[in-house]
């Protein structure tokens, strides 16, 4: 997962930074910091916003697909 695409699912689910680093476990810091692309996503808060909105491999490449085209 890039940083792209992290916002984009925080974006999707109309979640502010701060709502979703509550989300997810993290903290909004480091929310602002990978959107900001100052930190890359790891594997484990990858897994983190997976398991939040239970998202499956298909349902990523579907966003990795629309992210794409919208820009």
């Amino acid at each position: 997962m890039n940083n792209e695409l992290f916002r984009f699912i925080r974006v999707t689910k109309r979640l502010t930074q701060r709502e979703f680093a509550e989300t997810i476990g993290v903290s909004h810091g480091l929310v602002a910091q990978i959107e900001a692309g100052i930190k890359r996503v790891t594997p484990r808060t990858a897994e983190r916003v997976r398991q939040a909105f239970d998202l499956t491999d298909e349902e990523l490449d579907e966003l990795r697909r629309v992210l794409k085209v919208v820009v």
